[in-house]
């Protein structure tokens, strides 16, 4: 199909006003992870004025909706989480959170309102989009990883969806620009928890007992040889310990010490390197000490890894529609996770981040009480979609 770029600017500053509408109204009535029943009404509502059809109640709350183009069994996915955190609100906004202990502190309501918008856009120009378009309102991000789900249950099929793009406010980025990585964006995650045990007995006699104490003590220290000595010098990698419980009182040996953390990197590959050698070292250790062990661990996200056709297809999005002056390119990834990782490994995705702070602005981290993102910065998410969409379309369609 032609895109014309001036056309697409016009669109969203006609939706504009109620992208900002519908955020006040998200934001205010914001709902935690796995509770989002009222905001997944609320966005059906919207989708019926519309006039896009949907399946709700999908892996929870999350919703799927469909703008059918003249390929309708082929899409492009576009996806937004919707879930607040449990966190009091202090921005002192006249649209602030309602209800006591729960707000949006990471932006999904802009996530929601870009989404609603570009897909109000991207309806009206339904009869010539090359191929259809999923729109994926996704439950549970802060949480159980909604995106996991969501695929397990048939998101990305009827129609088959190939490619998923995806973005994230940054407090950091001036509003109007965006920021973009190529491959790793975001590392795997994993949460592990060790279980020493001893014998337990007077704290005056330890001859007459097994102290778990020392071996765990050691085991945290040799983890960090893991990273330092183990892993490829030139790949990051991370194992944090967060928690550490033993005993009962001062003058007890206790029976069992028990820690847990989490690890993280930028392959599934080094996940499981980082898994079999922190499971080795603990074990090792316990043996040498006499002391018994166990070593349970949980799956988090996966890597987050940006398709680099999509890369470029978005990087150029950016440039042609807001000027190459606002299309940052970051050079190193993340350590952090998002479950959009499941898109990347479900079909092709591809992430980036959209700035929301205006210049000598005093700059509020994500997840903070104070974070009040300046919602011009849903006029450049819509832009960017919209966009990238179009020319994803062309290019999987045949159209390029």
């Amino acid at each position: 199909m032609s895109i014309d770029i001036e056309k697409i600017k016009a669109s969203v500053d006609e939706v504009f006003d109620d992208v900002v509408s519908i955020r006040r109204h998200i934001h205010m009535n914001p709902d935690l992870s796995e509770q989002e029943s009222a905001t997944a009404e609320f966005i059906s509502a919207k989708l019926d004025e519309m006039g896009i059809p949907y399946k709700a109640n999908v892996a929870g709350h999350g919703i799927v909706a469909t703008i059918v183009g003249k390929n309708k069994d082929k899409a492009v996915g576009i996806r937004a989480d919707m879930d607040a955190l449990p966190i009091t609100e202090e921005t002192g906004l006249p649209y602030s959170s309602n209800k006591a202990g729960v707000m949006h502190a990471c932006g999904h309501d802009i996530h929601t309102s870009i989404l609603l918008g570009t897909a109000k856009v991207l309806k009206s120009m339904e009869d010539q989009l090359p191929g259809s378009v999923t729109l994926l309102f996704q439950p549970s991000e802060e949480t159980i990883g909604g995106a996991e789900s969501m695929i397990e249950e048939g998101c990305l099929k009827s129609p088959d969806v190939n490619s998923v793009i995806g973005l994230h406010i940054d407090p950091e980025i001036e509003t109007g620009k965006i920021c973009i990585i190529e491959g790793p964006m975001n590392a795997a995650s994993c949460e592990f928890e060790v279980k020493v045990t001893g014998v337990s007995c007077h704290g005056a006699h330890p001859d007459k007992g097994l102290d778990p104490l020392p071996p765990a003590c050691a085991m945290i220290t040799s983890l960090q040889s893991i990273i330092t000595r183990r892993l490829n010098p030139a790949e990051a990698g991370l194992i944090t310990v967060g928690q550490f419980h033993s005993g009962t009182k001062n003058n007890i040996i206790p029976a069992v010490t028990e820690f847990s953390g989490m690890l993280r990197a930028f392959t599934l590959e080094n996940r499981a390197f980082l898994k079999a050698e922190l499971d080795k070292v603990c074990k090792g250790t316990a043996s040498a000490y006499g002391a018994g062990c166990e070593v349970e661990f949980c799956d988090s996200y996966p890597s987050l890894e940006n398709d680099s056709e999509l890369y470029g297809l978005v990087k150029k999005a950016g440039e042609d529609i807001l000027g190459t002056d606002k299309v940052q390119l970051r050079d190193t990834p993340s350590l952090g996770a998002d479950d959009f990782a499941y898109f990347c490994h479900g079909s092709r995705g591809m992430y980036f981040d959209i700035g929301c702070t205006d210049k000598g602005e005093k700059i509020y981290p994500l997840h903070n009480e104070h974070l009040c993102p300046n919602e011009e910065c849903m006029r450049t998410g819509m832009l960017v979609e919209i966009l990238s969409t179009l020319r994803i379309l062309n290019k999987e369609f045949g159209n390029d």
